[in-house]
């Protein structure tokens, strides 16, 4: 059989499949990948070549992990479980009940802690940041508390799932990221949607006594401290959850007992020693749903990005809105509905913006 290229004769021979040489083929390729095909000597076998270069040479496609998803699915179930049995327990002090959470959390995560038989610090590398999340973990319990307590149900949740704000805020301020078109008309509409929930007395309101100062404060500074929370926690993604849990743990219990002592119009009269055994399991429950809840949400940003998360999770002001009608029977206005409406979709925008921007670069 004569050679692959110019033969002895000095005619140009064929493949051995007797197919004709193709002579454009190395001006197809390019000069780096062209070594690829020298020692292929049939046409099948250049066919099945190029494709399976083409193919290594299309971009990955973006998967998603359904575990992550179903974890932040059950941990925003947990949280609103827990936070209706903070709003119900109407009588006994937010911070008594935030202490008694994170002591439950110290107990259930130290068995891990031990299990693993790492430094509770974490590492060397990641020992800032889980300080720092700890910190801000505490504080976005304690104003989560304030506000589940001071508002109607969906309203707060509505409000504090507008963390996505921040996030893009802080980006563009201390990152340098490029706020185009896109992302400020989802602000744009995120925070028209905070707005509508909000309603304050300087636009919507006469009476200011009406307007929850306390309440609806406590519910932006817990947008803003979740929006750093999530962030912080995606950096410390390769650490175990269980000390990410230790650490906000002990900040949450340090800021509980230190404002229970502080005089504040958070006081209540009733206190959790004095309650009957029907409020302590309640309480007990309330802690322990939102364990599961802080266990699973951390779970999910250590297997899925933050936007992905960030779309699921903004499924839970439905289900608090819903819990606040058939519960407590409180009916939303139509801007309460409106607003939460608008807070979902931008939510569902910023976290998908990724896939958008692909899909809108493949338009002609």
């Amino acid at each position: 059989m004569a050679e692959n290229g110019n033969g002895s004769n000095g005619k140009s021979s064929g493949s051995s499949d007797g197919s004709p040489p193709s002579e454009s083929s190395d001006l197809l390729m390019p000069s780096k990948a062209s070594a690829n095909y020298e020692a292929i000597k049939t046409g099948a076998d250049l066919e099945r070549q190029i494709i399976e270069d083409l193919l290594r040479r299309q971009p990955q496609m973006v998967t998603t992990n359904w575990w992550a998803i179903l974890l932040t699915v059950i941990s925003g179930v947990s949280f609103t479980c827990s936070s209706a049995l903070v709003k119900g327990l109407d009588m006994i002090d937010p911070m008594e009940l935030l202490a008694l959470r994170a002591i439950i959390q110290l107990i259930a995560i130290f068995p891990f802690i031990i299990y693993l038989r790492k430094n509770p610090f974490g590492p060397p590398g990641m020992r800032v940041y889980m300080f720092l999340q700890g910190i801000v973990g505490g504080l976005t319990l304690v104003t989560f508390f304030f506000a589940t307590r001071e508002l109607p149900l969906g309203d707060a949740t509505t409000v504090m799932y507008s963390s996505p704000i921040f996030v893009v805020l802080m980006s563009s301020v201390f990152l340098k990221e490029a706020c185009g078109f896109f992302r400020t008309f989802v602000i744009f509409l995120l925070m028209t949607g905070v707005i509508l929930v909000l309603q304050p007395q300087i636009f919507f309101q006469e009476d200011a006594e009406n307007w929850n100062v306390l309440g609806y404060t406590a519910a932006i500074l817990c947008a803003f401290f979740t929006g750093i929370n999530i962030v912080l926690m995606r950096k410390c993604k390769e650490v175990h959850f269980s000390f990410l849990v230790l650490h906000f743990s002990v900040w949450s219990l340090a800021m509980a007992i230190i404002l229970d002592f502080t005089p504040g119009p958070w006081d209540l009269e009733g206190n959790l020693l004095d309650s009957d055994y029907i409020e302590w399991i309640l309480a007990t429950l309330a802690g322990v749903t939102g364990l599961f809840g802080q266990v699973f949400l951390t779970k999910a940003l250590s297997m899925e990005g933050a936007g992905k998360v960030a779309v699921t999770r903004s499924l839970d002001i439905v289900l608090a809105f819903a819990v606040q009608v058939l519960y407590w029977e409180q009916i939303p206005g139509w801007m309460s509905i409106l607003g939460a409406i608008l807070v979902c979709i931008s939510v569902a925008a910023i976290g998908t913006e990724e896939q958008i921007n692909r899909f809108a670069a493949t338009i002609p």
